[in-house]
């Protein structure tokens, strides 16, 4: 019995091992193909790009670049879905509406681009990188526009006291829309003042894209406290401190915005600083001023 139990033991060993030892080497070699594929030194980033040139990030700085807002889509879509199911009156709809469209559309296009860029990085694909570049940058504006929509449309005499503020001579705003030409009618309404100014900027972006890259930056600057200046120096409504604050993170971050190739990840960075951003400002939508 042990005889003819050790014969089969031998039988199945001579016939298995072989197999085994084939799939062993099998990995072996696919995993040395592979160290010798990988880079014996991790690059966290490129040189600096030139003044009219986009900055090419590393494959760990595309990868960052997804992951950082990709995973923003989902809850995003949630949020809106949130802030709809809470409204009670078709103006808290509407706002909330177009407030959450345009924050998913910001995550959206923005990975959209950084995945076309890590996985379409050759020449026939450059029309669609262009594309959904331009289209990043224009969501930029189209979210700040957003973004203050649901606080001029839905806070309780918020226009007014910005149109009382702006007759007073220690406002800035004012002025600096007579120097561009606004007239002081449209300025009476900031909801549509925010819009002219983003579409104002998306034209701008359009016409001189990637050309004048700290204009560009200020621009962004400008149209995003511009409209803020009139009401977000008191504390007179709820909400006022978050507004600051997630304002607060989108100019810290403009600073790694600005930074490609000097600080590794430093768009990664500045997509984690927007994200919190929105976070903030989302929470005190959905606090104060839905429901």
């Amino acid at each position: 019995m042990s005889v003819s139990s050790s014969a089969v033991d031998e039988s199945i060993c001579s016939t298995t091992w072989p197999k085994f030892h084939g799939y062993h080497q099998y990995s072996l070699k696919i995993s040395s193909s592979l160290k010798a594929s990988l880079p014996r030194k991790l690059k966290w980033k490129n040189s600096p790009a030139k003044p009219t040139e986009a900055y090419k990030p590393v494959l760990i700085e595309q990868i960052a670049n997804i992951v950082t807002h990709g995973s923003c889509i989902l809850p995003a879509v949630c949020a809106t879905w949130l802030l709809i199911q809470r409204a009670s009156t078709p103006t808290q709809y509407w706002a909330g509406l177009i407030y959450g469209i345009a924050l998913v559309f910001l995550f959206t296009v923005s990975a959209a681009f950084h995945t076309t860029c890590c996985l379409c990085n050759s020449s026939k694909y450059l029309q669609i990188r262009d594309v959904l570049h331009r289209g990043d940058r224009a969501m930029i504006y189209i979210f700040i526009a957003s973004s203050y929509f649901p606080w001029l449309s839905l806070v309780p005499n918020l226009n007014v006291t910005a149109e009382t503020t702006n007759k007073s001579a220690s406002s800035l705003l004012p002025m600096l829309l007579s120097w561009c030409g606004v007239n002081s009618l449209v300025a009476a309404d900031l909801r549509w003042l925010v819009w002219f100014l983003a579409a104002m900027g998306i034209l701008y972006q359009q016409i001189f894209h990637e050309k004048y890259k700290w204009l560009e930056t200020l621009i962004y600057v400008l149209i995003g406290l511009l409209p803020s200046l009139p009401f977000v120096h008191g504390d007179e409504f709820q909400g006022v401190w978050e507004l600051k604050i997630g304002g607060a993170c989108y100019i810290i971050g403009l600073i790694f915005f600005k930074a490609d190739g000097r600080i590794p990840l430093a768009h990664a960075i500045w997509h984690i600083h927007v994200a919190l951003g929105a976070s903030i400002h989302y929470y005190a939508v959905f606090s104060y001023l839905i429901g």
